[in-house]
């Protein structure tokens, strides 16, 4: 049905139609509380409870149809969420999200674009969750300079979370040759093939300490590292 909701074990609520099935598959076969990413969540609210302040600063960079910045408002009433989103689908389904787990539209800054190495626009290849910038072809789509976006916030970013299918280690070198790595206090970044994974451990150890890191956790699709600035 149009208006069937999914209920995920954490509290969070999305229309059906926003996901896949082989994705609620993963969630009931993993038996591991009805999360999207058991693994990447734990972390994900780990870091958010080791920020003291009653509005962290949160930058959702790929955010889908919007869960991490769902769960994020559900348990950081005061945070400050920041979502990038090129997908107009997606950016669609985040709003419907957002009522559906009735956040105020003044709680998300929601911006329709690619997180990207520079401003202007780029090919965006649709393709669900998999969706991503290309060299040529698809959708053409704004895109947005991660690193003059972050050095333009009136504060440092408390925690960002990075998905973008193949484009982390180009943004993540983007805000160290900025200069921007001081204003980014924690990440959670999704990698997508393994020499993308050590590449990312690399450029993350030189600036953040990396407290986790693993090619292939259980029960979700990409690797993930996680880095804080002491």
């Amino acid at each position: 049905m149009q208006d069937d909701i999914y209920s995920f074990g954490n509290g969070v609520r999305v229309y059906r139609r926003h996901v896949l099935d082989h994705q609620v598959d993963r969630y009931v076969k993993a038996q591991a509380g009805n999360l999207h990413e058991p693994v990447e969540e734990h972390w994900f609210l780990t870091l958010l409870g080791e920020i003291p302040a009653a509005d962290p600063l949160v930058y959702d960079i790929g955010c889908g149809i919007g869960y991490y910045t769902l769960l994020l408002l559900h348990e950081r009433p005061g945070a400050e969420a920041v979502a990038f989103e090129p997908l107009p689908d997606h950016a669609a389904a985040i709003r419907e999200n957002r009522a559906l787990n009735g956040i105020a539209p003044d709680r998300l800054r929601l911006i329709e674009a690619a997180a990207h190495v520079a401003e202007g626009d780029v090919c965006f290849e649709a393709a669900d969750f998999s969706s991503r910038v290309a060299d040529e072809g698809g959708l053409r789509v704004a895109a947005r300079d991660i690193a003059a976006l972050i050095a333009a916030e009136a504060r440092p970013v408390d925690l960002a979370k990075l998905d973008v299918q193949g484009a982390e280690l180009a943004l993540l070198r983007r805000i160290v040759e900025a200069g921007q790595a001081e204003r980014v206090r924690r990440w959670i970044v999704g990698t997508h093939g393994d020499d993308l994974f050590a590449e990312c451990c690399a450029l993350l150890g030189q600036h953040w300490r990396v407290v986790h890191s693993d090619p292939a956790p259980a029960h979700q699709p990409d690797g993930l590292i996680v880095a804080v600035r002491d």
